[in-house]
């Protein structure tokens, strides 16, 4: 008698619609993300003028450069060991910094890791930049 092999489906690579989603989110153009900044980043970027105004002004100036300075820096190889493109380290201003994205179920509550971080609708994507010394 012969017996016929159960094949195993194989599982779909989803990684680069994942690194095109982290990607968008990294720039800012994903609807389905935020970015935040460690208040310890934040203060630095804000500067030490005693005008709220212009505290607020250097941070905004701050937080939009570092931006523009992650997404044109290429991500290093060791940094991205699954191609996902979700955590690089740059320069900036003397002080060494870390951006990570994590993915969450987009239910409202971003209590759990999304099962399908590769779905846009129903994954939500927290982009932190931080200093080195904050991870």
């Amino acid at each position: 008698m012969t017996q016929l092999a159960q094949s195993t489906p194989v599982a779909a690579d989803h990684t680069a619609e994942i690194a095109r989603l982290n990607d968008a989110a990294r720039a800012g153009s994903l609807p389905t993300s935020r970015t935040v900044f460690t208040r310890a980043l934040a203060d630095i970027l804000a500067g030490d003028a005693e005008d709220p105004g212009a505290r607020q002004a250097s941070l905004l100036l701050g937080q939009a450069a570092l931006r523009r300075l992650i997404n044109e820096t290429p991500i290093d190889p060791g940094n991205d060991p699954h191609g996902e493109r979700d955590f690089g380290a740059v320069e900036f201003q003397g002080h060494k910094i870390f951006w990570k994205i994590d993915v969450y179920a987009n239910d409202g509550t971003f209590s759990w890791g999304s099962e399908t971080p590769w779905d846009a609708q129903q994954s939500f994507r927290v982009v932190t930049i931080m200093l080195a010394s904050d991870w």
